[in-house]
């Protein structure tokens, strides 16, 4: 089975599990899609896509530049994958993507360990707000499971 990783910026780090879900496969491919339009309508900013384009230096994914949701429907089609596999996230605007990609092609979304436990949903539009909430619970984990 060849499989398609899709990282998006909730999952760029190597040691995510999508990279040892993925590696079961025969052959699977990390790829990123630097979508201006998505970034612009998630209001990042240049600190935020210099942080997000330094992060993907370090990991070894291929850039594509375009319409994520097309980007990755060509892709699928052109190198023939079976599947699509990305990480889950929180973020609405991803996961409605990933439900448009469901409708046509075989799409998995694998959870990471988070980061910290929230009592509520994260307000992600703005890191502090994000932050303020989660370092209460964020610097308690003892590295035990």
């Amino acid at each position: 089975m060849s499989q398609l990783i899709w990282l998006h910026e909730d999952c760029l780090r190597a040691t995510h599990r999508l990279f040892t879900e993925a590696a079961s496969a025969d052959a699977a491919r990390p790829i990123f899609i630097w979508d201006d339009v998505y970034m612009t309508a998630m209001h990042y900013g240049l600190k935020r896509r210099v942080f997000i384009y330094e992060s993907l230096c370090e990991l070894p994914v291929d850039i594509y530049v375009g319409d994520t949701i097309d980007t990755l429907k060509d892709l699928h089609s052109r190198l023939g994958v079976d599947e699509i596999v990305t990480g889950k996230t929180p973020n609405p605007m991803l996961k409605a993507m990933m439900q448009n990609l469901r409708a046509e092609v075989k799409l998995s979304a694998i959870a990471d360990a988070p980061f910290v436990q929230m009592d509520s949903p994260p307000d992600l539009r703005r890191f502090f707000k994000y932050w303020n909430k989660a370092k209460k619970n964020a610097f308690l984990y003892d590295g035990r499971p």
